[in-house]
């Protein structure tokens, strides 16, 4: 009795912490909704373009794509649509590329693009033949430019097939294991309803109260075993639905690999043509080079002649001319000696003007001067008289007498201070006038 009692609260305890365990594991669900199939239109300075490839890319991952037919229409389908936001993105070895950016799909839509050209159209280099075709460089660059785009993109499409090549056998390990884990809580709920049918049968010495705590125990061990057999099956089919999805994405790109080998296929029928149009005009243009050459020779000719014949006259004239320009010269030179030599007695008696306004200037300044002088000599005296002030006063007698003789000795000051500003204002005016003279 007291082994059954220790085996069972092992039991118990290892299935609590397999059930807490089983807790952690988050338990998702994919919810897959039915597609949507939308059209693109794809033109050109207003004329369909065939044989476009158009993408449909989430994540960087292309969920549909097809080639535009001859109306330039492509109807494109995406399966398990969930409303997320994706690119369409339309390829053409004859057109830049074009990209619409953060669209949703719905049922039906429409989508318009408009691709611009690389080079020339067939029609257009038919129709300018006369026009030289655009230059070997710029034909190198685009060609250049193309490689590289096809050397990304088939990067990119192995490391996507890389992608879901681990993800398909991670998912397959993933259901291997769920499939193990449904398996082993099986066998487990198995083994805890023998026990429970070998505790029914062979439990006559244990009381009624031990054997219901007992049952509870087993009841409890049953129903954990049977919520983590639930829960591995709901792993189960998250992962084959993951598979599904996988399998799908796989689809996908199988699908736009055949629209891009039609795309290829189309476009090269196009850029043949191009070229033909190419060597034709060509050739065209080369004899109608000939046809312009001749007409240019006997063109030159009959002008050399007219050439000839209007120099001889252009000569004549010229010596004309020249006897008529040195005539002109000969009097312009005079006009200009006798206009330089008024020029120069005007500035020679504009000059005596000048000296003789500087001159009389000069002697109101040299007469501030003298007034200057006697102000601060009156400057002077009145210091003296300060100083005498104010050694007076600090013997402290007769300060009211003292008092008036400060009130006139101020009054003085003043005075001559309004002297100095109008001696400095007039001088300020003498200079300022003295400077305009220079």
């Amino acid at each position: 009795m007291k082994n059954i009692y220790i085996a069972a609260t092992l039991i118990l305890c290892s299935f609590g912490v397999q059930a807490a365990e089983a807790d952690k594991s988050p338990i998702t669900s994919v919810e897959i909704q039915e597609g949507v199939s939308v059209t693109i239109n794809v033109k050109s300075e207003g004329q369909p373009v065939a044989g476009a490839l158009i993408k449909i890319v989430h994540n960087r991952i292309t969920v549909g794509s097809r080639t535009t037919d001859a109306s330039g229409n492509a109807t494109v389908s995406v399966k398990n649509y969930t409303g997320q936001v994706v690119s369409i993105e339309v390829f053409h070895k004859l057109y830049a590329s074009e990209k619409l950016h953060d669209r949703t799909l719905k049922e039906g839509a429409n989508f318009n693009v408009i691709m611009r050209s690389k080079k020339k159209s067939a029609e257009e280099i038919a129709a300018a033949s006369e026009e030289k075709t655009e230059k070997i460089e710029g034909q190198i660059a685009n060609e250049q430019k193309s490689a590289e785009e096809a050397a990304a993109e088939k990067e990119a499409s192995l490391k996507r097939q890389e992608e879901l090549r681990k993800e398909q056998e991670e998912i397959a390990a993933k259901t291997e294991k769920a499939k193990k884990e449904i398996e082993e809580a099986a066998a487990e709920t198995e083994a805890i309803r023998k026990e429970a049918e070998e505790l029914k049968n062979g439990g006559e010495e244990m009381t009624e109260e031990r054997r219901a705590e007992m049952e509870k125990e087993i009841a409890a061990r049953e129903a954990a075993a049977k919520q983590r057999q639930e829960e591995a099956e709901a792993r189960r089919k998250e992962l084959e639905e993951k598979a599904a999805a996988t399998a799908a994405l796989e689809r996908d790109r199988k699908a736009e690999e055949a629209a891009k080998k039609e795309a290829e296929r189309v476009q090269k029928e196009q850029d043949k043509e191009r070229k033909e149009a190419e060597s034709t005009a060509k050739e065209k243009e080369k004899e109608m080079k000939k046809e312009r050459e001749a007409a240019e020779e006997a063109a030159k000719a009959a002008e050399k002649e007219a050439k000839e014949k209007a120099e001889k006259e252009k000569e004549a004239e010229k010596a004309k001319k020249e006897a008529e320009k040195e005539q002109k010269e000969t009097e312009k030179q005079q006009k200009e000696a006798e206009k330089e030599a008024a020029a120069a007695e005007k500035e020679k008696e504009e000059a005596a003007k000048l000296e003789e306004k500087r001159t009389k200037l000069q002697d109101k300044l040299d007469k501030l001067d003298g007034d200057q002088k006697k102000i601060d000599e009156d400057r002077k005296s009145l210091e003296d008289d300060q100083k005498k002030l104010d050694k007076k006063v600090s013997k402290g007698k007769n300060l009211e007498k003292l008092q008036e003789e400060q009130v006139k000795l101020d009054e003085k000051n003043l005075k001559l201070d309004e002297k100095q500003k109008d001696l400095d204002d007039e001088r300020k005016k003498i200079l300022d006038k003295m400077k305009k003279l220079k």
